[in-house]
């Protein structure tokens, strides 16, 4: 993806010699990114600047995180801050937020979210490379604070030594209930820590299957994981895209390359209570280096039914050759038409047409 670095001495006057701050064009809007050691004065700088940034179209701005972490201090001030300006967090593909980044400033958005390929890492605090359990423990309460269990956190700052770091991916931030994502609280999801609480419990809860929003190219898609909260297999997705005006598209997401999956699929067919529709060559493209997507447009005369239904059983089935067994991800519509309508409202802006077909 082109993206577009402004020096911020153009838009804000003073900020470039910080060397940590940078307006970038970023998912069809102005992100702020948020780079290099957290320093002190890095709460002041910012103050100077949320009030002029532009929310993205789920209502809040949108930082950017590539940060090694810094100042737990300063870190905890910028939260503070955070508090009377929201801000949607986000760890891009290719990017690593460690230590305080990761256990404060990721942790203070408002929505905090992690690309597939982002990285994430947790360790202990220390001063003058001695640990320092005092602190660790301010950083549990932290997470307590915005919706984090005090174990999610203390897990793993208490755990890894000050000269060591524990990695994590977006599933990991996801299962361990560090995420939140746009539209969680409209279509009823929960929060949810599944790995935490199979570490409690011995197994992993059931997914909730509840409609929720992410960005999709530059613009949004509703999705469902119907495996469990964190994982992308079987995620179904929901989405419109402005090079194919007045189409709705449905796709689920499968683990693997598409060379392979697509000689087996032979068809998909979505129902929701009595609405139907088979799509006997879906399109199947590689998504990313992981992941395969299978893609049906919705029927012009089914998709309005779509973006209303209160369907009790939502089910999406892919067959397969054998001796595969067909897919199935079944979940409900009850709560989702205002996520669903949102992504419908704001679609992806052409960039998906020039990747892979797309059906008409």
């Amino acid at each position: 993806m082109l993206r577009i670095v402004f020096c911020l001495l153009v838009i804000f006057p003073g900020l470039c010699a910080a060397q940590t701050l940078e307006l970038q064009a970023w998912r069809g809007g102005k992100a702020l990114r948020i780079s290099g050691v957290i320093e002190k004065g890095l709460a002041d700088r910012l103050a100077a600047v949320l009030p002029q940034l532009v929310p993205y179209r789920h209502g809040v701005p949108v930082l950017l995180l590539d940060s090694p972490g810094g100042n737990v201090g300063e870190a905890l001030r910028v939260s503070a801050l955070l508090g009377q300006n929201p801000v949607h967090m986000v760890v891009p593909d290719g990017a690593n937020c460690s230590s305080a980044c990761a256990s404060i400033l990721f942790i203070a958005g408002a929505y905090r979210t992690a690309e597939p390929f982002a990285e994430l890492g947790q360790h202990s605090c220390a001063v003058n490379g001695k640990p320092l359990p005092e602190c660790n423990e301010i950083l549990a309460q932290h997470a307590i604070e915005h919706g984090v269990s005090h174990g999610s956190i203390m897990a793993f700052v208490s755990f890894a030594p000050p000269d060591q770091m524990m990695n994590f991916s977006r599933e990991d931030a996801d299962g361990w209930g560090w995420t939140r994502y746009p539209g969680e609280r409209e279509g009823g999801f929960e929060k949810s820590e599944p790995r935490a609480m199979r570490a409690i419990l011995g197994k992993m809860p059931p997914a909730q299957a509840k409609w929720r929003l992410d960005f999709r190219e530059d613009g949004y898609r509703a999705f469902l994981r119907p495996v469990s909260d964190f994982e992308r297999e079987m995620q179904v997705n929901l989405y419109c895209d402005a090079g194919h005006p007045g189409n709705l598209y449905l796709s689920m997401e499968i683990n693997g390359p598409a060379e392979v999956i697509a000689p087996s699929i032979l068809g998909l067919t979505v129902t929701a209570d009595a609405l139907q529709w088979a799509v006997p060559r879906p399109v199947v493209w590689q998504m990313d280096e992981q992941v395969t997507e299978v893609v049906s447009v919705i029927p012009a005369g089914i998709a309005p039914q779509i973006l209303t239904a209160q369907a009790q059983r939502f089910e999406v089935r892919l067959d397969l050759r054998q001796p595969y067994e067909p897919i199935v991800a079944t979940t409900t519509l009850i709560g989702a038409g205002q996520v669903f309508r949102f992504a419908a409202a704001n679609c992806a802006f052409g960039r998906m047409d020039r990747r892979a077909p797309l059906p008409d």
